[in-house]
């Protein structure tokens, strides 16, 4: 039988991380497979740990393990030991879920359902944030697209294969979604609304996406250190041209040369300049963060339930 796995990451959920765990069995027991679980609680200092470690599902096709992070490493960084810890237990397909209600279980079935492909996402339909922060969204969601030239229209919410998993805990990454669109791999998708937290207010405010939207231009980094790259270089090149104009102007037509002419070019230097500068504090950056990529692939977690 095919070894499907969940993993959900939680903070500070305390009851409602009981109430997600009900409504996700009552949907995978209509399914009638085999399901391990895999609860990440970040660090939570609430009563999580204590709802999670007295928590047990009704039927033996559903195991729940819960992962206790040693610290308090964010939503996206559970996400990844939750991951390490899939990959430990030889997972075949891992579906990745937020534990707040707002990615519904009724939509497993449809990505089970929908054929084969290493990565089968779950665009996002309807939302229920405010109207300023869905105006947000769409913007950071523009800028993606200009930046990256790559269409991101999901979240956390998908299933990946076992080969994505390899790939995923080999290599880690600071922002699930962005990572998993610059894959090369076969890819379908699935359309469901977000449904409403179960309790609270949603963790992800206008600062937290201003911090989640900076995480996706990480993830590819490469091309925007080659956007500055390119516009260095073009902007030298009109240097160039422009250098070249006025002693052509001054010493082969004998003629005045504009008063701005200079102005220009001491402009486009700086501008050049501050290109060039980007790309190597960039790529400096990029090698750094690769480091301590290599520190995060560790397991931080103990099991608390297993």
């Amino acid at each position: 039988m095919e070894h499907l796995a969940i993993v959900t990451p939680c903070y500070n959920e305390d009851k409602s991380i009981v109430t997600f765990l009900k409504r996700l069995e009552g949907m995978l027991l209509r399914l009638g497979k085999s399901f391990s679980i895999i609860v990440v609680d970040d660090c939570s200092n609430d009563d999580t740990p204590t709802m999670l470690s007295s928590f047990s599902f009704s039927s033996s096709l559903l195991t729940i393990h819960v992962l206790r992070l040693k610290f308090n490493v964010g939503h996206q960084s559970a996400i990844f030991q939750g991951l390490l810890y899939a990959k430990e237990i030889k997972a075949q397909r891992v579906i990745v879920m937020d534990s707040d209600g707002e990615d519904s279980p009724e939509a497993i079935p449809l990505l089970l359902n929908a054929g084969e492909a290493n990565i089968i996402s779950v665009k996002r339909g309807k939302r229920r944030e405010s109207l300023l922060f869905r105006v947000l969204y769409r913007v950071y969601k523009l800028l993606f697209l200009v930046i990256t030239s790559r269409k991101l229209d999901y979240g956390n919410f998908c299933m990946i294969d076992q080969n994505i998993l390899e790939r995923v805990t080999f290599t880690s990454f600071i922002h699930f979604p962005a990572y998993l669109l610059k894959q090369k791999a076969s890819r379908k998708s699935i359309e469901f609304d977000r449904e409403k937290r179960i309790s609270g207010k949603s963790k992800m405010g206008h600062q937290g996406l201003l911090i989640h939207a900076f995480k996706s231009f990480v993830e590819f980094a490469e091309s925007f250190l080659m956007m500055f790259l390119k516009l260095f270089v073009l902007v030298l090149i009109g240097v160039f041209l422009l250098i070249g104009d006025a002693l052509f102007k001054k010493y082969i037509l004998q003629t005045a040369i504009l008063g701005w002419t200079s102005t220009v070019i001491i402009g486009l230097l700086t501008i050049a300049i501050i290109c060039l500068g980007f790309f190597v504090i960039g790529i400096l950056l990029l090698n750094l963060m690769h480091q301590q990529n290599g520190v995060m692939r560790s397991p931080i977690y103990s099991i608390i339930k297993n």
